[in-house]
């Protein structure tokens, strides 16, 4: 089903359930920073919480845990690929970029 055709609550319930079974899975993270930006990282999908998730990665040879909300993944702000298989997380959200 679209996410057009899905009200935003249920949109929500869907990511989360769908990301719930990459759980200690490395993931490519991209999104548009600040200028137009694009910044990608990989890490691995280390919690998931009632309205967010956490990322472990490593950025200039230091680790660190970046979270990010649901609401990122259902208005594009953030797009996840999974590294072992290079298919979109959530292949039924129209790419942003």
């Amino acid at each position: 089903m679209a996410v057009s055709t899905l009200p935003q609550q249920e949109a929500m319930i869907r990511i989360k359930h769908e990301l719930s079974e990459y759980l200690g899975k490395q993931l490519k993270l991209s999104t548009v920073k600040s200028r137009g930006v694009l910044w990608e990282c990989e890490g691995t999908l280390e919690e998931i919480y009632p309205n967010l998730f956490v990322l472990d990665v490593e950025e200039n040879d230091e680790p660190r845990k970046i979270s990010y909300s649901y609401a990122d993944i259902l208005t594009k702000t953030i797009k996840l690929v999974c590294c072992d298989t290079g298919e979109s997380v959530f292949p039924w959200l129209p790419d942003r970029y």
